[in-house]
């Protein structure tokens, strides 16, 4: 099942790099949370912030996702690209490589390349977090 999850997430994840290949790399800008809308989903919501190439990125992932209490946006998991996760509100906790952690708000999450991580919402409320992930060039 982790693969399965593993080579799609991967092959989504190529494919939208190859669009935005297309397009001219983003500027300096700012991201708006109300020009994000939630898309309600069954372990809460994401925003899809921006999905785009940049001057030194071949992909620029950001999006928002909050999680309802005692749920995670998908299984255990690995893939190339590296991310970044900022908790924004609430509890999480970070399964990476076999190891739990808490995270509260404020903590920064690294997720590493092709090590096998994921997040639970452990609190009672609702745990919000932003998510930044990136596809570097190919050498």
């Amino acid at each position: 099942m982790i693969a399965v999850a593993s080579a799609l997430a991967g092959g989504v994840a190529g494919a939208a790099a190859m669009a935005a290949a297309d397009k001219a790399p983003i500027h300096s800008t700012v991201f708006d949370w109300d020009a994000a809308a939630a898309k309600p989903n069954e372990w809460g919501a994401v925003r899809q912030v921006v999905r785009e190439r940049t001057p030194t990125l071949d992909e620029l992932e950001i999006h928002i996702s909050t999680l309802k209490p005692g749920q995670s946006p998908h299984a255990p998991h690995k893939h190339e690209h590296e991310e970044l996760l900022i908790v924004k509100e609430g509890t999480l906790e970070t399964f990476q490589n076999g190891a739990r952690r808490r995270a509260g708000p404020g903590a920064i999450i690294f997720q590493a390349s092709n090590e096998l991580h994921n997040v639970t919402n452990v609190g009672t409320a609702a745990a919000t977090y932003y998510v930044i992930g990136w596809e570097s060039p190919k050498k």
